[in-house]
């Protein structure tokens, strides 16, 4: 009998896959192209538009990258008071910006762009600011977002399924009739992202693409150059529009919790079907150039010590008929394990080598990543990487290698099918290539028909003598600065208002339902193994593809070294297999072995097929048992420690999180208290060895998913690895947030940043009842959450001083810790001269919080949405609910918080804010960014101002 009703399990579970897999494809009477995806997993749906249009159809104009900024600001019937009065003026801003468009001198270009801020101050009097984003929320939506690429534009973000209605009419409607409003305070938003990608490394990535490409299409900024930022012309845009916005040249994605039925069809019909029709444009082709032998180019890159070398070889487009071959020939030189590349690595002769390809729709590219051993020469290093990937050219190589990395290859590609997150985004990118969904699953099927003879021929067409060489010059490009253009800030009359098109939308009925949140005694099993470990199972209703994660609990925060020490186990083989015959023994099973540290756990995870679990895990148990040390992985580990603390300070980015955290927990920051470079000296070989069988004493949590039963594999797990010993207990590393008794400005200096971070970090009083942790989250969503937030709407919206800016909390677990302080914080991202305006209107809302009640009940609605759209998939669910269990939860909190928000009033929210953030007289903030361009001056304004270096941030 239990043979039949597992047999009947296992045929529920394949037909469950394979409904996950299909995609329904229609065609709506304007020639919109629809793709339907149902998956019942998750509570949630993802919704995308993607239009055929990117940077290489308006080359290095920037149009398409600010027209999916415009899409956000509203139509004629949404965003707007009363269109027919504000339109005269979006005329006259708009022939305003053709003439500046042709206007060269300085003192006339101020002019008109002041006559601009005139215009659009008249303008906003009809603007009913972020409408669309809070409709958005409103009816279900969160992570609403949008993506300018080379081949594409989308528009995305998941939603609840009860507002499928709503989602289909917003979404159709921003499509018909857009507004090019708020376009100057937009403008300077777009400056704002293109200083925040340059201090990011975009620059160097924008040199790369211009050596490979040239003068084609693909050679330019998706942003475009600051010369056409400075000189839009939205009588451009709005042929761009006219010519790429047609439903002929759109895709609609629907992945998730849907029912892909006549009423769906017919409730698209009537939305997307109102979509403006149209040839589907010629689109012009950014082919390759020929790659000659010999070319080299330098780009700057602020990462010392190391040589780092990238040789760019032509490749094959993803659905080429070779693609497949070469993408296997790439995983022969370097797959993580045991590749030709890998094994320069593992012998410990250089410090990386890799192969990576890249592909657009119209060209690709292989890269052969290099870099020595700390002070090689890289001639040696790029005469071994030579004579490896002549092996592969040879087709020197084991057929079994081969083999195992096909199933690698097939695997890979089905954890892509997996969950609604990466189905959805493997739709959007299928559709932007014009392929099929059939095309996809056709590719896998064709992984498996590759032989040597198409590899080897793939790697002798593709890997020859013309390639591009980039080498790393350290330092950094020279980066150009806007200023700060000093216009008059919107100040928005309708911010409670709502448009005809709102109105129209409270008119469908919202079908009921409840939110649907994890049960811990229902979604996973977890079967206790003794005392101190407990098994969390989960079986895998999709493919036969297990993970299984060996977490032991301790973590950096009490045993700083676990960090160093997995960086070192990483390299290492045993007492009878060296680290390349290692990889090589997992690399015959099919199984991947990571190493993970964190602050309160430690884990292995292993990744394969299932029919390989018992064989994978003796594996693991000989590695737990048999670990050896290695003096050269030894020395490597010192070396990459030396490199990552000769970096830190170089780019603001890496420098943000340990200075929050030296703020919010002082010396116990994790930053502070991992080792130091002198203790990093002092360690011995052994002494890592000897740490990782101390780790192995601890209590430990086991983490299955996949298809095998749960007698069976608690059963292996117990026979095989090493359990007994595991009897240590977690130490306790709660760490209280501090509480400041003067105001203080942290400044950091990152010297040649184009931006600053502005930081604010206030603590809040103990918050201990549930009702009270669920009104700080609610307030924390209205004040800076979403890009209806107050913070959002006010620091980037009306004054646009940022293009990223937001707020969160630190929170301590209720269970566990109730009488412990909260903190919250505000991060945005600013040019410098505009950080101090950045923090007077940031200290302001915190002091004088706006109250809009339609905005608050956005942000209720999008805390609801949250919970569901974030709820765990089948490969997650067991950490979730041990991390909740961990936290002294005996059921899921989301509960409580979703039974609690809908009775939190507007009184409630109002006084959180009177009694925990307003008063706070002893804000501390916190800037980093290039003293040089910072008023240092005038931040004492806002407290003692501290100048903190290295050594008081990272250890």
């Amino acid at each position: 009998m239990r043979r039949i009703v597992l047999f009947l399990a296992t045929v529920l579970t394949s037909l469950c896959a394979d409904a996950q897999l299909e995609v329904k494809e229609l065609k709506l009477s304007n020639g919109m192209t629809v793709w339907l995806n149902e998956d019942h997993s998750q509570p949630k749906v993802f919704g995308a538009v993607v239009v055929k249009a990117g940077a290489k159809d308006c080359p290095n104009t920037g149009i398409a990258h600010y027209f999916e900024h415009i899409m956000f600001k509203g139509t004629d019937r949404m965003g707007t008071t009363d269109y027919e009065k504000e339109k005269p003026w979006l005329d006259s801003i708009s022939a305003q910006y053709d003439l500046l468009s042709k206007t060269k001198d300085e003192v006339g270009r101020t002019r008109i762009q002041k006559h601009i801020n005139e215009l659009s101050l008249k303008a906003a009097d009809y603007v009913i600011p972020n409408e669309f984003n809070r409709l958005i929320s409103k009816y279900g939506g969160s992570g609403l977002n949008a993506g300018t690429g080379h081949d594409l534009t989308y528009y995305h973000n998941s939603f609840l399924p009860q507002f499928i209605e709503q989602w289909c009419w917003l979404n159709s409607e921003r499509l018909i009739k857009p507004v090019f409003r708020g376009f100057q305070g937009e403008l300077e938003n777009v400056y704002e992202e293109k200083n925040r990608s340059a201090d990011a490394l975009g620059d160097a990535q924008d040199k790369l693409f211009s050596a490979v490409f040239k003068t084609q299409p693909y050679a330019y900024p998706i942003i475009g150059s600051t010369e056409n930022l400075k000189n839009p012309r939205l009588s451009d845009m709005a042929a761009f529009y006219k010519k790429y916005y047609v439903a002929s040249n759109m895709g609609l994605i629907l992945c998730g919790d849907i029912k892909a039925d006549s009423a769906l069809t017919a409730l698209l019909e009537r939305t997307f079907g109102r979509v403006q029709t149209g040839p589907a444009p010629v689109r012009m082709k950014s082919a390759m150039p020929t790659i000659t032998a010999g070319e080299r180019q330098e780009i700057k890159l602020p990462i010392p010590l190391v040589g780092i070398e990238a040789l760019i070889y032509k490749a094959p487009t993803d659905f080429e008929a070779d693609a497949d071959a070469l993408e296997l020939a790439n995983k022969l030189l370097s797959n993580g394990k045991a590749g030709k590349l890998d094994s320069l690595v593992n012998e410990h002769k250089l410090m990386m080598a890799m192969a990576q390809s890249v592909s657009l729709n119209d060209a690709a590219g292989s890269a052969i990543v290099i870099i020595p051993n700390l002070f090689g020469k890289m001639k040696k290093a790029e005469t071994r990487v030579m004579n490896q990937i002549r092996q592969v050219m040879d087709g020197n190589f084991c057929d079994w290698q081969m083999e195992a990395l096909k199933q690698e290859m097939v695997m890979e590609s089905e954890r892509d099918l997996e969950t609604i997150g990466s189905r959805s985004e493997l739709l959007v990118e299928t559709f932007s290539n014009g392929r099929s969904w059939h095309d996809v699953l056709d590719k896998i099927e064709g992984i498996r028909r590759l032989t040597k003879a198409d590899v080897v021929a793939a790697a002798r067409k593709y890997y020859g003598a013309n390639y591009i060489t980039l080498s790393k010059k350290y330092g950094t490009s020279k980066k150009e600065t806007l200023k700060q253009p000093g216009y008059k800030p919107i100040s928005p009359k309708n911010l409670d208002a709502k448009s005809a098109f709102a109105k129209q939308l409270e008119q469908i009925p919202v079908k009921a339902s409840t939110t649907r949140t994890v049960d811990f005694n229902r979604d996973v099993m977890a079967q206790q193994i003794n005392s101190h470990i407990t098994l969390y199972y989960k079986e895998n209703p999709i493919n036969d593809i297990f993970t299984f994660t060996l977490r032991y609990k301790d973590g950096d925060l009490h045993t700083p070294a676990l960090k160093l020490m997995a960086d070192y186990l990483s390299q290492l083989g045993t007492d009878s297999l060296k680290k390349q015959q290692l990889e090589q023994a997992w690399q015959r099973i099919g199984t991947t072995m990571e190493i993970v540290p964190g602050d309160v756990a430690f884990s292995i995870n292993l990744t394969g097929p299932d029919s390989q679990l018992k064989s994978a895990l003796h594996l693991l148990a000989h590695f737990l048992r048999s670990a050896k040390g290695d003096d050269k992985a030894f020395k490597n580990v010192m070396d990459n420690d030396k490199v990552e603390r000769k970096t830190f300070g170089k780019q603001k980015d890496n420098v943000l999180r340990p200075v929050v955290h030296r703020v919010v927990y002082g010396d116990k920051s994790s930053y502070l208290t991992q080792l130091s470079q002198k203790e990093v000296k002092a360690l011995k070989n052994d002494e890592l060895i000897r740490l990782f069988h101390d780790l192995q004493q601890y209590d430990c949590e086991l983490f299955y998913c996949g298809r095998q039963p749960v007698e069976y594999v608690a059963k292996s797990l117990q026979q095989t690895l090493p359990l007994a010993q595991c009897t240590k207990s977690q130490a306790d590393t709660f760490r209280p947030m501090l509480q400041y008794n003067e105001p203080t400005v942290y400044f950091f200096n990152v010297p040649k940043s184009r931006q600053n971070f502005v930081v604010s970090y206030d603590a809040v009083d103990a918050l201990p009842t549930m009702r009270e942790r669920a009104i700080f989250k609610l307030w924390g969503e209205y004040f800076g959450g979403s890009m209806s937030s107050v913070l959002f709407q006010n620091v980037r919206e009306f004054r646009s001083l940022a293009y990223s800016t937001g707020g969160n909390s630190f929170t301590t677990s209720l269970m566990q810790h109730p009488s412990e302080r909260q903190g919250y914080f505000t991060a945005t991202g600013t040019q410098a001269d505009k950080t101090l305006e950045a923090i007077i209107t940031i200290d302001s809302l915190l002091r004088q919080m706006p109250m809009k009640e339609e905005n608050l009940d956005a942000a209720r609605q999008s805390v609801l949405n949250d919970i569901q759209n974030s709820y765990p998939t089948f490969r997650t669910m067991g950490k979730y609910i041990a991390n909740q269990l961990r936290d002294g939860y005996t059921s899921d909190p989301n509960t409580d918080i979703a039974r609690i928000l809908p009775d939190v009033t507007t009184q409630d929210i109002v006084r959180f804010h009177q009694q925990h953030i307003a008063p706070n007289q002893h804000r501390v903030w916190i800037v980093i960014g290039d003293k040089k361009l910072t008023d240092m001056k005038a931040l004492s304004r806002f407290g003692k101002v501290v100048e903190l270096k290295k050594e008081d941030v990272y250890r």
